[in-house]
């Protein structure tokens, strides 16, 4: 990994000396609790400052002036409370060291990730969890990679699972004190208290995101955007392009021309969204130029969690390549607007419960006729959870688990949306899960019910954050692939004060039938082009993994011969030979996110069992093998 950081923390003022040592690592401040920065960061993404015996470190994008941070700093030294700098634009994490206690900052979408862990008498934090596995030679965790492998959310814990036994993940909008040598996380981060009118909260998107896009491009200078063609992304371009414009600078966009006919209005949007500003230089990538998908399989990197991101590996090189060679400092990326703009069909909830009746079934009426389907299982779906607490969700997937009632959509013929109407999804039980497996999410499951909480009183706002830390989680996979090719990608729609801006709006005004992404056409009417706002539909890339299946049919096939998987009891590898057979031939039926899942997973344990990466000076590794190879254990 290029860039990253750790810390370690101790009640006892022991030697630097005795410490390991990152590679590659320059330390911000010594003393008992030292504090290392690794990899070749840039100068806009490290501020230090100190007050007295307090250090602050601010590491990613900070927009907000020098100035406000120091005396922000200095205001949350006498007030003991640091959670108001994480309340500035951009997307960074906040570290702060007192005499005796650490404080280590997570953003609200949990892009920026944190890990931590006991190392002898030291607590000890990082951006980067393999490289505490590492460190503490931690087996893999079976029961984090059942729940992974079944699509089970994280609901909202105090301290949560990571890959890693004994590793710790600090949750997004949480914080971690490090207090005595014992650490606890609190929560910082809160959704909007109170709502805003539509007119209200678009005007505060407008600010925010215009903040997020002018703020980076005077920061880093030398920017690109992605411009797919939908309205999320090419927002973000056309910000930066009008504020590069002003600086005599062009704009390098990046668009992929699929041969999908359901995807082809992304291109001709995209291709119109470039002719706006003559300083925009956009590079069109033809899909016959693309590896595919499924490619690069057998060079999957060392990264914290498996996510099927990295299925697209070959792609998302490709692209990095091209964006490394136009000299870009920063590279926006538009994932993460539909997670802030949308909702899922839960809000319909909202509005029962709120006694909202008329425009429930006005809601209701829209997404039948959008979606070509009868009315009447989704009202039975939204009455039913409507009488549902948060607890009896969990309970009862549960009971469904210990009964046997595999709630997977491969074994229902309800629409996707109807499915979705939960406080959380229900685990995604498929042919090739072994009982095993089924009896570990469940074990996890009833363990939730009496400690987790929703992360909003309402099902529609809690499935909401839900999402949003789920495409920052997501994305951050993208993010360390990128890191790896030495790219820097950020995705300004999950900066926290984004979020905020986007949360304030009813979540029946911010998603609607009626009027697609009405928050953001209203935020921006007056800033873009009326044809901006033209476009009403995204499009559709499914019909590219089968392609990509079906040309890297061979090597998928070699591949799954063996499972590191299906050795810990957790999939049956004939039935998962199956299943790739039964997708090669088109026969879906609604299980194919259980699949990718399922193959991303098995690869991304390949990669931590066979690395040789190292993140540490081997002197400083007690028992290390002769060969650098990481000792994992299971």
């Amino acid at each position: 990994m290029k860039r990253w950081f750790c810390g370690f923390s101790s009640a006892i003022d022991n030697s630097l000396a005795t410490l390991p040592k990152p590679l590659n690592g320059e330390m911000l401040w010594q003393g008992a609790n030292p504090f290392w920065v690794c990899g070749n960061w840039g100068k806009q993404q490290i501020i230090t400052i100190a007050e007295g015996p307090v250090r602050l470190a601010i590491v990613g994008t900070c927009l907000a002036p020098y100035e406000t941070l120091v005396e922000l700093f200095q205001n949350a030294i006498r007030n003991h409370d640091y959670s108001r700098l994480m309340r500035l634009p951009g997307s960074y994490n906040l570290i702060v060291q007192e005499e005796a206690d650490t404080y280590v900052f997570v953003d609200a979408a949990g892009l920026k990730s944190v890990f931590y862990a006991k190392y002898d008498s030291f607590i000890v934090y990082s951006s980067l969890g393999v490289a505490l596995q590492q460190l503490t030679k931690a087996e893999v965790d079976l029961v984090y990679l059942a729940t992974s492998l079944t699509w089970v959310p994280t609901p909202s814990l105090p301290e949560r699972r990571s890959p890693f036994c004994n590793v710790q993940a600090i949750p997004p909008g949480h914080y971690l004190q490090i207090s005595s040598g014992k650490p606890m996380c609190k929560q910082y981060w809160h959704e909007p208290q109170k709502y805003k009118s539509l007119s209200e909260a678009a005007e505060q998107l407008r600010e925010q995101l215009l903040t997020a896009v002018e703020g980076r491009v005077r920061l880093y200078g030398n920017v690109t955007s992605d411009m797919s063609g939908g309205f999320d992304s090419t927002s973000l371009a056309l910000i930066a392009a009008k504020s590069l414009e002003k600086r005599g600078q062009k704009l390098h966009t990046i668009t992929i021309k699929p041969d999908s006919n359901t995807a082809s209005e992304d291109v001709k949007c995209a291709q119109h969204a470039a002719s706006l500003y003559p300083n925009i230089v956009p590079v069109m990538i033809e899909n016959y130029e693309l590896p595919g998908d499924y490619s690069n399989l057998e060079s999957i990197p060392l990264i914290d969690t498996p996510t099927p991101t990295i299925l697209s590996l070959g792609i998302i090189s490709y692209e990095l390549e091209i964006i490394r060679s136009k000299g870009s400092l920063l590279h926006m990326n538009g994932e993460g607007g539909d997670a802030v703009l949308s909702a899922a069909h839960t809000y319909l909830v909202d509005l029962l419960r709120n006694a909202q009746i008329g425009k429930l079934f006005q809601h209701i009426y829209g997404r039948s006729r959008l979606e070509r389907s009868s009315p009447i299982p989704l009202i039975k779906s939204v009455i039913k959870l409507s009488l549902t607490s948060y607890r009896q969700g969990l309970l009862q997937q549960v009971k469904n688990l210990m009964a046997g009632q595999l709630p997977s959509q491969l074994l229902t013929n309800l629409p996707c949306t109807i499915e979705s109407i939960g406080w959380d999804p229900a685990p995604d039980v498929v042919s090739w899960c072994t009982k095993n497996l089924v009896d570990l999410v469940e074990a996890e499951l009833q363990s939730w019910v009496t400690v987790a909480a929703p992360f909003a009183d309402s099902p529609g706002q809690h499935q909401s954050i839900s999402v949003i830390q789920l495409n920052g989680f997501h994305n951050k996979t993208l993010q360390q692939i990128a890191d790896i090719n030495d790219v820097n990608i950020e995705f300004p729609y999950l900066d926290s004060l984004v979020i905020d801006a986007c949360l304030s709006a009813r979540v029946e005004e911010r998603t609607t039938p009626f009027k697609f992404k009405p928050l953001l056409s209203t935020a921006l009417q007056h800033d873009l082009p009326k044809s901006v706002f033209t476009r009403t539909t995204k499009g559709e890339y499914t019909a590219n993994d089968f392609v990509g299946l079906r040309q890297n049919l061979a090597t998928i096939n070699e591949l799954f011969q063996t499972s590191l998987l299906a050795d810990r009891g957790l999939i049956d590898i004939r039935e998962f030979r199956a299943a790739i057979e039964q997708f090669n031939m088109g026969i879906v039926n609604n299980g194919f996110s259980a699949f990718t899942q399922t193959m991303a997973t098995e690869l991304w344990l390949r990669s931590v069992m066979e690395t040789s990466n190292s993140f540490w000076e081997y002197t400083t590794l007690a028992n290390r093998p002769p060969d650098g190879k990481l000792q994992t254990i299971f």
